[in-house]
């Protein structure tokens, strides 16, 4: 193998080149670690990138418990990993926050062990918000005006599902979780997977598809749209204002399962139910088939308990009711019955004779007294009535012309006369 010397510029040398000077003298092959610190001394030996200003969009921010700041800055077209040490991120008079942009002073570093130059932050202020940030808090604020984080919209879960439609990328980690824990809670329940793009250029196009496509499943319970943790960037698909829509106009309940728990996106607000991870949705989505078995044991032993109790009790009623005398001797129950039901019909008999007997006696004293006041009665103590033959009742010798005829009124009978004369008496 032929000898590398790297060549060396007209001028005198730097500490760049000497490095690889060291290096490369008298060796053939570098081992990684080699290349790694030939590398790493390119970077930190030259002043240039001793101390830079950098300005970009914090992401990926992690707090360390032990004081350190890890995060990224970015803009449209690069990213750049940043580590504030402790003494640094004390000495800040605000507070960090994804998606905020800041200026940075820093110094290029490489971290050896993953071979990664990263900016090692010395002092740092802020820019304002960050575009991506910005626009999803004004997307937040439009789409919960339109109502689509309400509570009053939400679909409650179905209490056992028989099948679940999952959005997923066929390749994800998330997937085989989710089948495993189905499978293990509740082993009879249909699993369909509806693949989709959760990631990259297409990816919000392809979940849209997927939403539509899955709430089209005329059998489908339930959608669980999961996937597993990523940088900001690559969960900025679940803040698209399309797949917020397309989980709003869903007829089926869906849970959302995206990324960690301190992830947390549109989607996840939009949805009917958060998961903090594509685990914990199968989880909420299905009940343990162990509990439930253990319910059934439970109801069951509870019932057969509660019926041998009602059983034992009917069975005493029974025996205490066969030992009573009524059910011994019933013809002698019948017979003192028999007797009081005779005696109480003679003294009902009695009681309607006697009745009678007081409203006979006092209708023959109505009908008495009526008998003497009638006009027959009179008759027939010798008295007539005269009236003419229509009927009218004449009451003295002046209401009779002569040759009129008149019917004379007997008890027994009645006389027509045809009168001659009138003759009215002395006054």
């Amino acid at each position: 193998m032929r000898r590398y010397t790297a060549p060396l510029p007209k001028k005198a040398p730097s500490v760049t080149y000497k490095i690889i000077g060291v290096f490369m003298e008298g060796m053939q092959i570098l081992t990684v670690t080699e290349l790694t610190r030939c590398i790493k001394g390119v970077i930190e030996a030259e002043d240039l990138f001793a101390a830079v200003w950098v300005r970009g969009e914090v992401s990926n921010l992690t707090m360390h418990a032990s004081g350190h700041v890890y995060l990224s800055l970015k803009d449209e077209g690069a990213v750049i990993r940043s580590i504030m040490w402790s003494n640094v991120a004390r000495a800040m008079r605000f507070t960090l926050k994804e998606g905020m942009r800041i200026t940075a002073l820093g110094r290029v570093t490489l971290y050896e062990k993953q071979g990664q130059y990263q900016l090692s932050v010395t002092e740092v202020t802020p820019d304002g918000i960050g575009a991506m940030y910005a626009a999803l808090e004004e997307l937040k604020d439009k789409l919960r005006e339109e109502g689509m984080f309400d509570a009053s919209r939400k679909k409650p879960l179905p209490p056992l599902p028989r099948k679940i439609a999952i959005i997923t990328s066929r390749t994800a980690a998330a997937l085989r979780d989710m089948v495993s824990i189905a499978r293990r809670r509740m082993p009879c329940v249909d699993i369909l997977l509806v693949p989709a793009l959760m990631q990259g250029a297409d990816s919000e196009a392809s979940v849209v598809d997927s939403l539509h496509l899955a709430d089209s499943v005329p059998d489908a319970d339930l959608i669980v749209l999961g996937r597993g943790g990523g940088s900001i960037e690559d969960l900025w698909t679940f803040n698209s204002e399309q797949v917020v829509r397309a989980i709003c106009a869903c007829a089926k309940p869906v849970i959302s399962a995206i990324g960690h728990e301190t992830d947390f996106t549109l989607a996840d607000m939009a949805a009917d139910m958060r998961a903090p991870t594509p685990s914990a949705a199968m989880e909420m989505a299905l009940p343990d088939s162990r509990d439930l078995l253990s319910h059934i044991e439970a109801a069951v032993s509870g019932m057969a308990t509660s019926l041998r109790s009602k059983m034992s009790a009917l069975a005493t009623r029974l025996d205490s009711s066969a030992s009573a005398p009524c059910m011994s001797f019933p013809a002698r129950m019948l017979e003192g019955r028999w007797q009081r039901l005779d005696m109480a019909g003679d003294r009902l008999f009695n009681a309607f004779s006697q009745k009678l007997s007081r409203h006979g006696s006092r209708l023959g004293e109505v009908t008495g007294r009526l008998e003497s006041l009638s006009p027959l009665g009179v008759l027939s103590r010798g008295y007539t009535a005269t009236r003419r033959p229509g009927g009218e009742l004449l009451r003295g010798v002046r209401d009779v012309l002569p040759g009129e005829t008149i019917e004379t009124l007997f008890f027994d009978g009645s006389v027509l006369s045809e009168v001659k004369m009138v003759k009215e008496g002395d006054s």
